[in-house]
């Protein structure tokens, strides 16, 4: 029987081997480059939460007045922007190509808005696609979020194979 008062769990009855620390098998080498073909999702997915977020409030500049409560949706904007780079890890790039397409969309307005800014373009112009590029950044994030939670209903990650 295990003796519980010791500050490590020591059992008289087994051999002196199984205790001993120099005994036990090194755990194995893990390199950066391993590390980094786990993890290289979530760097994308913390990439796309910061262009979402620059996105929305390069749009949020040029409205005449200042939408504060956009701010809010920040969280929203890590949540689908780590849902992207999660889903592309998997190679769920079908389920993703709704969210990515209105991505495309919203780039294409953002682009448009920063342009208008530089050349002077009407106030009404750059309203009209800013409001399209709002629009456009919402749907995006919301696709994201809906693909995440459908694919991980549908299709949900198994553990890997054991290595022994």
């Amino acid at each position: 029987m295990a003796d519980f008062s010791l500050p490590a769990p020591f059992e008289p009855q087994k051999s002196e081997f199984i205790h001993d620390r120099a005994t036990r098998p090194k755990g194995p080498a893990v390199t950066w480059k391993d590390i980094a073909a786990r993890f290289w999702g979530y760097g994308f997915g913390a990439v796309f939460a910061l262009l979402f977020t620059v996105a929305m409030f390069e749009l949020r500049d040029s409205w005449d007045n200042h939408r504060e409560w956009l701010v809010s949706f920040i969280p929203f904007f890590a949540i689908a922007g780590l849902a992207f780079g999660y889903l592309a890890q998997r190679g769920k790039w079908e389920a993703l190509a709704p969210a990515a397409a209105f991505l495309g969309l919203t780039a294409i307005f953002t682009v448009s808005v920063f342009l208008g800014d530089i050349d002077q373009v009407s106030r009404r112009t750059r309203d009209t696609v800013a409001i399209l590029g709002g629009i456009s950044l919402g749907v995006t994030v919301v696709a994201a979020i809906v693909t995440l939670l459908v694919v991980e209903r549908r299709d949900p990650p198994k553990a890997p194979p054991p290595l022994m």
